[in-house]
């Protein structure tokens, strides 16, 4: 990817996502109203669960991506497409939400999501 600001925007999406999830883990207030629907005043043990998986999700998306920037191809080439796809499904969650502040986490899981959809279309180009 040589478009930095593009990649700037996506780090940055990324910084927010850690920075988020690690608030639904630790439980913290700013998050109340940011995630799961902005519906718990206190999050219950299973939620932070599974925000510790969500947080190992995004984390590992970061690696990918870093290595993609760097030049370095990414395998497997099905975890490119399933990252666009739970992209997409965290695009319509954030956006059907019944906080409007979680609806925001719409833009960095857009910005997020594009940039895998590229990194999957420039891959597939360097295969054919």
């Amino acid at each position: 990817m040589r478009n930095k600001t593009f990649v700037t925007a996506v780090f940055a999406s990324f910084a927010w996502n850690l920075y988020l999830v690690g608030g639904v883990m630790l439980g913290a207030s700013y998050a109340l109203d940011r995630a799961a629907g902005g519906q718990f005043e206190v999050f219950p043990t299973y939620l932070r669960i599974l925000y510790i998986l969500n947080f190992a999700l995004v984390a590992y998306q970061v690696v990918i991506f870093t290595r993609f920037s760097y030049g370095i191809s990414v395998k497997p080439k099905w975890i490119l497409k399933a990252f666009v796809i739970l992209g997409a499904l965290g695009i319509l969650a954030n956006a059907a939400s019944r906080s409007a502040n979680e609806r925001w986490n719409v833009i960095p899981a857009l910005i997020i999501t594009f940039a895998f959809y590229r990194v999957l279309k420039s891959d597939t180009k360097e295969q054919n």
